[in-house]
């Protein structure tokens, strides 16, 4: 993969973990309360906070990639 391409996959789940964290992800996780047994915990924490924790971890992640592969000194100057 030549390095403009990746810049902009960085880029593009980037703002996609951005988005999905804290935005119309959350609707993904919230369970239905009209359910019967509506689970609320995952690993015996709320869900909420595993999912922000998760899209953290994936920004991390791509900050990491982009910081050792691709922020050179000159791009500085």
């Amino acid at each position: 993969m030549n390095p403009t391409s990746e810049k902009r996959l960085l880029f593009t789940l980037f703002v996609l973990a951005m988005v999905m964290g804290s935005g119309p992800g959350l609707y993904l996780i919230n369970p239905d309360i009209s359910a019967p047994n509506p689970s609320f915990t995952t690993f015996g924490l709320p869900t909420i906070y595993v999912w922000g924790l998760f899209w953290y971890a994936v920004q991390l992640g791509i900050i990491l990639r982009a910081y050792f592969h691709h922020w050179k000194e000159e791009d500085d100057a």
